[in-house]
């Protein structure tokens, strides 16, 4: 006999601009938006009873309308009240979870002065954020996607096993690019969100640019001590970090040195380094 283990569902990638007009000083908000819901829906996947069931397209207007009364000042607040309201609103929901990403847009300096309504975008950054409410407790998480980095020196990598497999040279200085993905938990379910995300923001980049690299692994943990240091309400910090590496160029077939000036930058394959920090 099968039994339904488990289930979910909800609406993805639900993206919304926001702007908000405040005389000739425009803001810009731009989102995606998941939400997943859990609770008593079996009926649904057992015996297709929709009685209980929130349409998707429900979910996702439920998202504009939410987004038009809402100041939308930081994406944890955003989160935080949607995933109240399909929980308050719905007896049947258990558990709501909702995961935003936002895109940066960068006022455009015009002779040294931030433009009132036009910006620039670009980057692949992307700030994210999850809170999930169980109607017992609020979780809330966030972080960053993509935050690509690089230095092209104070890194280097010696002392690690060689043997037949082995034809990596030892360096103590070559390039260190990774592209860094982070998420942390927050220890309290209210905060200032934006003040939070920039201060371990700022700490990660500042470690990555000063530290004195031994390996990637010694790098992130260095950053991710600096995050929990710099931002008492966060518990713990997890770090993904690939390895992007740029291989130097062997430039000798055509009679010309090459110290440390050109490199061919590779996607694959990759090391992947990861790690969590977090307090005692």
């Amino acid at each position: 006999m099968a039994v339904l283990k488990s289930n979910s569902y909800g609406k993805s990638h639900v993206r919304l601009t926001k702007v908000t007009r405040q005389g000739d000083l425009h803001e810009l908000k731009e989102i995606s938006v998941h939400v997943q819901l859990e609770g008593d829906f079996a009926a649904c996947y057992t015996h297709g009873d929709n009685s209980k069931i929130i349409a998707t397209d429900s979910m996702k207007n439920t998202v504009y309308v939410l987004a038009r009364h809402h100041p939308l000042d930081s994406i944890e607040s955003f989160a935080r009240h949607a995933a109240n309201h399909f929980v308050g609103t719905y007896p049947q929901v258990a558990i709501a979870t909702v995961s935003i990403h936002e895109v940066p847009w960068q006022r455009i300096d015009v002779h040294g002065k931030l433009h009132n309504h036009s910006f620039v975008g670009g980057s692949s950054e992307r700030r994210r954020c999850t809170v999930t409410n169980n109607r017992r407790s609020i979780l809330v998480e966030a972080g960053i996607e993509d935050l690509l980095v690089l230095k092209t020196t104070q890194s280097g990598f010696v002392g690690f096993v060689r043997d037949k497999y082995t034809t990596l040279k030892e360096t103590t200085d070559r390039i260190f690019a990774t592209s860094v993905t982070a998420k942390w938990k927050y220890s309290l379910p209210d905060g200032n969100w934006n003040r939070s995300f920039d201060g371990v923001r700022k700490a990660l980049l500042n470690v990555f640019a000063t530290h004195d690299s031994l390996a990637v692994q010694q790098t992130l943990y260095a950053m991710g001590e600096e995050a929990l240091n710099v931002c008492p309400d966060i518990s713990e910090i997890e770090l993904t970090m690939p390895n992007q590496h740029r291989l130097l160029v062997n430039l000798e077939p055509f009679g010309l040195s090459n110290p440390n000036e050109i490199f061919v930058p590779t996607n694959e394959p990759y090391g992947l380094i990861r790690g969590t920090v977090s307090r005692d």
